[in-house]
């Protein structure tokens, strides 16, 4: 069977409250018992001292401890002024000799139950003695008495006899124990109450720290199944309400990077489709004899075959950085040399297509890193191909670069009208993405350079980003350290 979370937090508080419970309740049973027996025998102490002054006072009026001995005066009448100052009845002993009924209801002669620390059960155990050892007032205790304790009589400072008590004995008598049992059984009662009320508190809690839970397990199991429009209601300002809000924000992840997949899978179909195409038509015409199969036309085919080769080629570059495994090998290199030879590359075409190519570097400053060469010409190109395909004529493009310090290189690439839309810019560096959706593949290229160029960058510890240019188009900013290859 099983357990559920909200039985098993409850079952854990009850368990806590309950252990605390009984370590408390046993607590106090130990400390209400020791406690009362030093009580009674810290209140006996206190009588005897008290009944000892009281003598003392007799004997000081009488002219001695022989004087009150001879006046008459014995030790039953010292407690009854001892009984009347403690607030109890002058005939103390009569309480003694009254009958009590019997088990059957009939009254029967004999002492009542007396409490332990009463002043009946304290005359019991108390006599005068003289200072040669024999008792003056009252009988002798017996010889045998487990423990006694004594307080001197005094007149003018002067001991003249002892006040001696036997000590209360460490069993209780009936009184003594219904009192404790009456204290213990008080004790249990409340031990339940709490536990009762533990109970309660315990399954409320739980249900109210559990129930967010059972809302994410079903949210969850919504996401897990795909439908990535569930969201949680995250009031909460604890740690639970954070989790809430983590999951709402990895449905909506989930949610974009599920549009994503598709976008991709429809845009990479549609840019498969474009040179197969072609390709297929020439090839059907062919076989039909509409085109003679000349060397120009076997050229044909195969530009459209390199063009097919190139996109798998990017697309398995992308796929490559996807993986953390994008190939890179690193030496040193000058930077101004590097750049400066691929400006020279696309000088050509910058001048058939009527825009103005230039490099605004130190020739004679050379800048050393540890770059992949490779890369970084195809990224540098990717920026250059992307802005003269881009940039109306006349126009200019620009590239420039230099050093911020001697841990980091910028390389800036920026051309003329037109731009890129503000809300366009964040997603210039996604696969596929084309600012105009209408261009065709004649001027918009496979739509993966720019991804590309954020890969290589990343490879290299470095960063690039989109900006609006002051030239009037769009500012590509490279920034890279000089040890490409170290880790951070």
């Amino acid at each position: 069977m099983r357990i559920r979370l909200v039985h098993t937090q409850a079952l854990l508080l009850l368990s806590a409250v309950l252990v605390a419970v009984l370590a408390m309740g046993a607590l106090s049973a130990w400390n209400l018992r020791n406690g009362f027996s030093d009580y009674l025998a810290t209140r006996d102490v206190e009588r005897l001292e008290q009944f000892a002054q009281l003598v003392s006072d007799n004997a000081e009026r009488a002219g001695g401890i022989d004087a009150l001995e001879s006046s008459g005066v014995d030790l039953m009448e010292l407690f009854h002024q001892f009984g009347r100052m403690q607030g109890s009845p002058a005939m103390l002993a009569l309480r003694s000799a009254m009958p009590r009924p019997d088990e059957g209801g009939m009254f029967s002669p004999g002492p009542r139950p007396r409490p332990i620390d009463s002043i009946d059960a304290f005359k019991d155990r108390v006599a005068i003695y003289g200072l040669d050892g024999h008792a003056r007032l009252g009988r002798a205790l017996p010889q045998d008495a487990h423990a006694t304790i004594e307080r001197p009589v005094r007149i003018a400072n002067e001991v003249v006899a002892m006040v001696r008590m036997v000590t209360l004995k460490p069993v209780p008598s009936e009184v003594e124990v219904r009192f404790l049992n009456t204290q213990y059984q008080s004790i249990v009662v409340m031990a339940c109450v709490l536990l009762l009320i533990a109970l309660v508190g315990a399954f409320w809690i739980s249900r109210h720290w559990v129930r967010p839970l059972i809302e994410v397990q079903a949210a969850t199991e919504k996401i897990a199944q795909g439908e990535f429009d569930t969201r949680l209601n995250a009031t909460r300002s604890d740690e639970i309400g954070d989790a809430m809000r983590n999951i709402n924000q990895m449905a909506a992840g989930l949610k974009k990077l599920e549009g994503a997949r598709r976008q991709w899978i429809a845009d990479m179909s549609h840019e498969l489709r474009t040179p197969l195409t072609v390709l297929r038509g020439e090839i059907d015409a062919l076989i039909d004899g509409v085109i003679p199969q000349t060397p120009q036309a076997m050229l044909s085919l195969r530009e459209e075959v390199l063009k097919l080769n190139a996109l798998v080629e990017d697309l398995h570059l992308l796929a490559m950085a996807d993986l953390k495994a994008l190939p890179c090998y690193f030496e040193e290199v000058d930077a101004a040399q590097l750049l400066e030879n691929i400006v020279q590359r696309f000088a050509l075409r910058a001048t058939k297509v009527g825009l103005t190519l230039t490099l605004k570097a130190d020739p004679e400053a050379s800048v050393l890193v540890r770059w992949d060469a490779k890369r970084i010409e195809q990224l540098v190109g990717n920026l250059l191909d992307n802005s003269l395909r881009y940039t109306d004529a006349p126009g200019q493009v620009v590239v420039t670069l230099r050093s911020d310090d001697a841990a980091r290189v910028v390389i800036a690439v920026e051309d003329t009208a037109p731009g890129v839309s503000a809300e366009d810019l964040p997603r210039i560096f996604e696969p596929l993405f084309r600012a105009d959706a209408s261009r065709g593949r004649s001027t918009g290229g496979s739509g993966l350079g720019l991804a590309i160029c954020a890969q290589i960058a990343k490879a290299h510890q470095g960063v690039i980003r989109a900006a609006p240019s002051a030239l009037g188009g769009v500012l590509f900013h490279l920034e890279l350290p000089r040890n490409g290859d170290e880790t951070v």
